[in-house]
């Protein structure tokens, strides 16, 4: 998850957060740890890991934290990366999916489902829109809330029911 203040926010979010990925995984999860990835600007995140059998990393960030993340192999190498990111950039999404088919021809990408929203220069954006800090103790994004709402149907159709997957055939809509 992205180090900074706009998503972390400050200690108790991020312990509400660590509650929700148990809550969701089924499993315990560690401490988070703190880590950059050197870069112009360098970018900071915070870690953790479940313990289950689950071969995946879910991702909070924005997308081009997202973008420099799965650029690592050690990401790549994985079953599967969910991004609960917004789709600012057309074609982010299938640019990140062939970033990561690079090192994994068989990896799959969900994207969180977006929203058209308007930003400060009056453009329209593709947006997770992270709101309903109540529920949880943290903003969440459509997808969390969905992704919370079928967790005891395991983790993996979970996902697959709150987040958008993205396929590496561009079709003429998008």
């Amino acid at each position: 998850m992205s180090a900074g203040r706009d998503i972390s926010v400050n200690a108790a979010q991020l312990n509400a957060r660590k509650s929700y990925i148990e809550d969701v995984a089924f499993a315990p999860v560690s401490e988070w740890s703190y880590f950059k990835i050197r870069k112009e600007p360098s970018l900071c995140f915070y870690c953790c890991t479940s313990d289950d059998v689950v071969d995946g990393t879910f991702i909070t960030a924005h997308i081009n934290q997202v973008q420099a993340l799965c650029s690592l192999p050690e990401i790549a190498q994985s079953q599967f990366v969910v991004a609960n990111t917004c789709i600012w950039r057309k074609m982010s999404h299938k640019n990140i999916l062939a970033q990561l088919m690079v090192y994994n021809r068989n990896i799959h990408l969900w994207f969180a489902h977006q929203e058209l929203s308007i930003d400060s220069f009056r453009n329209f954006r593709h947006s997770t829109t992270l709101t309903n800090i109540g529920q949880f103790g943290f903003q969440t994004s459509f997808s969390e809330r969905e992704l919370y709402w079928h967790r005891n149907e395991g983790l993996l159709n979970a996902i697959k029911k709150a987040f958008q997957p993205v396929s590496p055939v561009i079709l003429p809509y998008e």
